[in-house]
């Protein structure tokens, strides 16, 4: 009875407690599903981010001591300001092409040799053209400017290689035959006109004892002709130097006209006997204050000079 009793007041007071409390909410299952979930690309990517390297910021570009560099700050990037040469203007065009005539480059006319020579009257002659003239910078004591360049005109040639008269030639006491220095000078006037051609010297005059010697050249329309050296013997130093000067260059010009063919025939061995045979004799003189007598050559139809006079 005790059991029952204490049994019914337990009960009594549990059954209160229940009905004043608040009824449980019953948990709503989901079924799980057999996809696997992938993870969000916005936590990946942040944590990409965060563990890659944060790169070291560039060092601005500072000038040197010789440069000074101006910079222009916008917003978001730095701009250089440079002075630059304006470019220059483009070259015309080249034309390829060659004409098949019409007159040659100017390059190759920069020096202009004589032309023919066109004869105006017996004797006289004339060079057509211009005799041209050698460039200021060529120095004739070196220079070997337009030698054999071209040649010369059929009638420069004529003038120059024509037969000596008889009457031209003359003739040493010794037998040597020449041909006077003035005679040179005619001929070459003939072929290139007065001033059309010239001596230079090609090195300093050298004065032995009782000798004078000098290296010259011809010129002749700008050109060099020949080179030959010239000698002249004098007794007198005080009086005679400047005779053997003139001398010295006169027998250069002797020489160098060999070049030219002007006289040619007297360095021929069988015009030399065949001349002295027709036109020379030689005969003993005897002098009048020593009374010496030697053989001497002269011309025929002519005497000896005083003071030798001719054996009889």
């Amino acid at each position: 009875m005790f059991a029952s009793v204490a049994r019914t007041s337990i009960r009594a007071p549990l059954a209160r407690t229940l009905a004043t409390a608040p009824t449980p909410r019953r948990p709503t299952y989901v079924r799980k599903s057999t996809a696997t979930s992938k993870p969000s690309p916005a936590p990946v990517a942040a944590a990409a981010a965060a563990a890659r390297p944060t790169p070291a910021p560039a060092p601005k570009p500072t000038a040197s001591k010789h440069e000074e560099l101006d910079f222009v700050d916008y917003p978001g990037e730095i701009e250089m300001e440079m002075n630059l040469p304006d470019a220059p203007p483009p070259l015309p065009p080249v034309s390829r092409a060659h004409p098949t005539s019409g007159p040659l480059p100017s390059a190759i006319n920069a020096v202009p040799f004589p032309s023919n020579t066109q004869v105006v009257s017996e004797g006289q002659t004339a060079v057509e053209g211009s005799a041209g003239e050698a460039p200021a910078a060529v120095d004739w004591s070196t220079s070997f400017h337009g030698i054999s360049s071209a040649p010369f005109s059929q009638k420069q040639a004529d003038i120059l290689m024509r037969p000596l008269e008889p009457s031209e030639i003359e003739i040493k006491p010794d037998g040597l035959l020449y041909l006077p220095e003035i005679r040179y000078r005619r001929i070459l006037n003939q072929a290139f006109l007065p001033g059309g051609w010239g001596m230079v010297p090609r090195g300093e005059m050298t004065v032995l004892k009782g000798l004078v010697t000098r290296e010259w050249g011809l010129v002749a329309g700008g050109r060099l002709i020949s080179v030959a050296r010239g000698e002249q013997t004098f007794f007198d130093t005080a009086n005679g130097l400047p005779t053997a000067t003139e001398g010295c260059k006169s027998n250069a010009l002797m020489r160098c006209c060999k070049d030219l063919g002007i006289a040619s025939e007297l360095w021929d061995p069988a015009f030399i006997r065949k001349f002295k045979h027709d036109h020379c004799v030689e005969a003993w003189v005897e002098h009048a204050s020593t009374k010496k007598k030697q053989r001497r050559w002269r011309k025929k139809g002519l005497k000896f000079e005083y003071p030798y006079v001719e054996s009889k």
